[in-house]
């Protein structure tokens, strides 16, 4: 009887945001970010766990941005940021 692991399957997890920092008040946008929007970062992952899904990568905001994981806009005053993306992988059982 065969009920291991047969392979894993891979998705990536978008999270829309719409979250605006004023830079020139805060050069540290990406610190000033993070708390507020890790909570839905977090949201997003345990909605993701229900269907057997988990990161398959760091999920800090800070590192998600090193990684060019998050997609932001610029204008003058403000950082806007509009989605987090996340790699996830869950088992295949056979």
């Amino acid at each position: 009887m065969s009920g291991g692991i047969v392979q894993w399957e891979s998705r990536d997890l978008d999270i829309p945001l719409s979250l605006s920092v004023t830079h020139w008040r805060h050069p540290d946008y990406v610190g000033v970010a993070a708390p507020r929007v890790q909570p839905f970062i977090q949201a997003a992952l345990l909605l993701a766990a229900r269907e057997g899904w988990r990161a398959d990568e760091p999920t800090d905001f800070s590192t998600l941005f090193s990684r060019s994981r998050v997609r932001t806009t610029n204008s003058f005053i403000r950082w806007h940021v509009g989605m987090v993306t996340i790699g996830l992988v869950r088992p295949v059982r056979g």
